[in-house]
């Protein structure tokens, strides 16, 4: 397996639930340093992984838990309030708690760091995957979970670049107190929300249309916020002063449009290698771990025959995932809109669909 990020670290730790043999090559020199700095939603579908793999209570203890998700205009005006279901697990996280919590959880002996992964060849008894130390691994599958510019999908696919979404977002976390739900406040062409991220910290994000590529020093990502978010409720002002400069960052939006397949023979893609999607939905990461656990899954039923349990496995994830992929796209259109009749439309939308179960429908799945 190539990649020791989410994906990878989570199909380590869902591979050797299902007692399958495996070896993890990472890149980075420090596999503790393969991380960043945004906050994270794991939906039901992760609770139920988590739960799955006997990680959910040991989970819970390094994340927030989260009720639902209050929606608000620039003015202050409540459009609505999701609640979660009875007996769902939401969890919030900053992105390097997470990476180290899965990688406590995997084992540590398999994971090969500094190893570059340059290209792969196969044959019909198995992979052979060369490195730019001139070193080789074989197995009988190669997984390439390698992150949204993946070497192992350029070999199957050809070099393409990301698809940019038109909006960036000014990120931080602060510590702070906050209800345990989810705030996202809607403007025109922008957009700020904030949920607890574990212990005493909280996330925020400030997302606004502009060109992609930007760089700036940390006070003036906030001053950028500051200038952009004038006047938006409270706490935008207060969270945004508040924050270390130490503590924010800045990242593009990127997506690419959805394969038709992922995988030849005894290789596929996992997570962002095979479906980056946009955040908009909070499900980059969970489609990631939720995958991971379902290709284990289906590698350890279908163990005599690889290639067929690799080829069963992307047949029923490249609907899913493709739904979420065109999902958090249409939704990252309609917040980020800068049309005054669609906000209108938007905000009518989230009126009739909160308070109700349907916006989390998609979350649920059983392992």
């Amino acid at each position: 397996m190539v990649g020791g990020g989410i994906a990878g670290l989570a199909a380590a730790i869902a591979l050797r639930h299902y007692g399958i043999e495996h070896l993890l090559f990472e890149r980075a020199a420090d596999v503790e340093k393969v991380q960043g700095g945004s906050g994270l939603r794991l939906g039901y579908n992760v609770g139920r992984a988590f739960d799955h793999l006997g990680l959910l209570e040991d989970a819970k203890q390094v994340c927030s838990s989260l009720e639902g998700v209050r929606f608000e205009t620039d003015t202050g005006k409540h459009l609505g309030t999701t609640r979660h279901a009875e007996g769902e697990t939401h969890l919030g996280i900053r992105r390097a708690p997470l990476h180290e919590f899965l990688l406590a959880a995997a084992d540590g002996e398999r994971i090969n760091t500094g190893a570059e992964f340059v290209d792969f060849q196969q044959d019909g008894d198995g992979v052979t995957a060369h490195f730019a130390d001139g070193s080789t691994a074989r197995g009988k599958v190669l997984i390439g979970a390698d992150g949204l510019k993946s070497v192992v999908r350029e070999q199957l696919h050809g070099k393409s670049e990301p698809r940019y979404a038109g909006y960036a977002a000014r990120r931080g976390v602060l510590q702070a107190e906050v209800e345990g739900r989810m705030r996202v406040i809607l403007g025109r062409a922008r957009r700020f929300a904030y949920f607890p991220v574990g212990g005493p910290w909280v996330y925020w994000s400030a997302s606004t249309n502009e060109p992609a590529g930007g760089e700036e020093s940390p006070a003036a990502l906030k001053r950028a916020v500051l200038e952009r978010f004038e006047g938006w409720p409270e706490p935008v002002e207060e969270f945004v002063k508040g924050t270390d400069d130490s503590n924010t960052f800045r990242a593009d939006t990127y997506d690419r449009d959805p394969l038709k397949r992922w995988g030849e023979g005894r290789v596929t893609l996992l997570g962002d290698a095979a479906h980056p999607m946009t955040w908009d939905q909070g499900q980059g990461a969970c489609q990631g771990i939720e995958g991971a656990v379902l290709l284990a899954k289906q590698l350890a039923q279908d163990g005599e025959d690889p290639a067929a349990a690799l080829r069963s496995w992307e047949a029923d994830r490249l609907p899913r995932t493709a739904k979420v992929v065109l999902g958090s796209r249409r939704m990252g259109k309609l917040c980020q809109t800068e049309s005054p009749v669609v906000r209108v439309v938007r905000n009518r939308a989230v009126k009739m669909l909160t308070g109700s179960s349907k916006e989390s429908a998609h979350l649920l799945v059983d392992y």
